[in-house]
């Protein structure tokens, strides 16, 4: 049984819920005689129903209500809507309405004509591919050379790959499986985008410094992202990239397993030991990086010098932390107290939280632990130390149990959102969260036994601020 409970203040939001409702509504009515003047006549109905259409005709909310109500539903929401009527047709076909959306494209071959022309009266800039080959891409970048963000699961021929050229202004790129391809003729197509602020390049076998270094000529990368499979990446012309590109911001690396690989990165170069450009930039004299995800890393990435290149970061995300490597645990306790701006912090899979708990800053307003061992004590320790905790998930975490739980109202005063997916929870467990007076959103997804009588009086307790929607 699914359980997702949240609250929402936002108007439009509010009518985005009793959206169904209303198209259900607006479907008993029938089109007047006069197909051209688009009114609406209502169907008779009994009096105690007429007060309330009155009241709820969707088509007496403001078309610009409307658009904002829609702009919120996620793509096939949206085409349920425009299959209503011509009107919502419309509505729903304006460019606005899908300027924060991506169109995921699984059977590119089935689309006819008609269909590449409504995407590109919608004016869609970001898609997702999941399957594709070459007389398919090709079609694709024909009918839709505007493309700024373009996600590709996989990648089969290096034909496909230069077919990206087409797509002039491309400001995002994110390739999940480059397995497939050479490492050079990838990093050969990514260079020409010199407008890319995001690069995600996830699957790479290997990667050689003389193709890493070609990609500090992006200079306007604010997002990077390199995951191999097999080698870690070489740390000196790692070193090199992230030194000379001033405006990223975020960073994701994944299999960085030794010592000290990633202090040789965050060290600024003397030198650059490898040449590639006539006209090299100066590097920048310290990383200014908010954002910093580390994967399949160990803690003992460490230094004194490594804590002064973190001190701005805002967020910090860990995962998939080896067994072999815990013994340096007292250092990366040692990072978490020196990060003075830090507010989100992500754990995944690691061994135990109780290692470092007591060193989690007092600024941390988000915190993930999950798949991690998270005992009793350490809830009550992190919740004298991060008092402005407003969000926290322990999906699939343990080690802690129902009377902590019912606890929470008192550790956890300011939260607004707590997620315990995986978590058996309880009917006495959910009537002692209804007393978390700031919560708005509760998710224990795929693990909650809760009677239906539990759930109401949770919503009566809560006076209703917390919904439910069950899937």
């Amino acid at each position: 049984m699914h359980c997702f409970l949240q609250q929402t203040d936002n108007f439009a939001l509010c009518y985005w819920f009793h959206l169904p409702v209303l198209l259900t509504m607006h479907q008993s009515l029938k089109l007047g005689s006069s197909g051209d003047s688009g009114r609406m006549q209502e169907k008779s109905m009994p009096a105690s129903n007429t007060g309330i259409m009155r009241a709820t005709h969707l088509l007496q909310l403001p078309q610009e209500m409307l658009t904002e109500i829609i702009m919120y539903l996620p793509p096939v929401e949206k085409s349920k809507v425009r299959a209503t009527c011509s009107f919502f047709k419309d509505l729903v076909d304006q460019p606005v309405v899908w300027q924060k959306s991506t169109i995921v494209l699984r059977r590119i071959s089935a689309f006819n004509a008609e269909f590449w022309d409504v995407l590109r009266k919608r004016k869609i800039t970001s898609v997702e591919v999941k399957e594709i080959r070459l007389k398919q891409w090709q079609k694709l970048l024909r009918f839709m050379p505007g493309l700024l963000d373009v996600t590709v699961d996989s990648f089969w021929s290096e034909e496909i790959l230069q077919g990206l050229q087409l797509l002039t202004d491309l400001q995002k790129l994110h390739l999940k499986t480059c397995s497939r391809l050479s490492e050079r003729s990838v990093i050969r197509e990514v260079v020409h985008f010199q407008r890319l602020t995001h690069l995600l390049l996830c699957g790479i076998t290997i990667l050689s410094s003389g193709e890493l270094i070609k990609i500090a000529c992006l200079q306007n990368l604010h997002t990077l992202s390199l995951h191999t499979v097999q080698k870690a990446l070489p740390e000196k012309a790692l070193e090199y990239v992230l030194f000379h590109l001033p405006k990223l911001r975020e960073l994701s690396l994944s299999c960085i397993l030794s010592k000290e690989h990633f202090l040789l990165c965050l060290t600024l170069p003397d030198k650059h030991p490898i040449p590639y450009s006539s006209e090299e930039s100066h590097p920048v004299p310290k990383l200014q990086l908010h954002t910093l995800a580390l994967r399949q890393a160990g803690y003992n990435l460490l230094s004194e010098r490594f804590l002064d290149q973190l001190s701005t970061i805002h967020t910090l995300t860990v995962c998939y932390i080896k067994d072999f490597l815990l013994h340096s645990v007292d250092v990366f306790g040692q990072v978490l107290e020196n990060l003075p701006n830090l507010t989100e912090l992500n754990l995944l899979w690691i061994s135990n939280l109780d290692m470092f708990v007591d060193n989690i800053p007092s600024s941390l307003v988000k915190l993930s632990v999950i798949g991690t061992k998270l005992s009793n004590s350490a809830l009550s320790c992190l919740s004298d130390k991060s008092w402005k905790l407003r969000e926290m998930d322990l999906t699939l975490s343990y080690g802690f149990d129902e009377k902590t739980l019912k606890q929470f109202p008192h550790l956890f005063p300011l939260l607004t959102r707590l997620c315990l997916s995986g978590f058996v929870l309880t009917d006495s467990i959910l009537l002692s969260l209804a007393k978390m007076e700031s919560l708005r959103e509760l998710d224990v997804t795929d693990g909650t036994n809760l009677t239906k009588e539990a759930i109401q009086n949770f919503h009566i307790t809560t006076d209703c601020r917390v919904l439910k929607t069950a899937n």
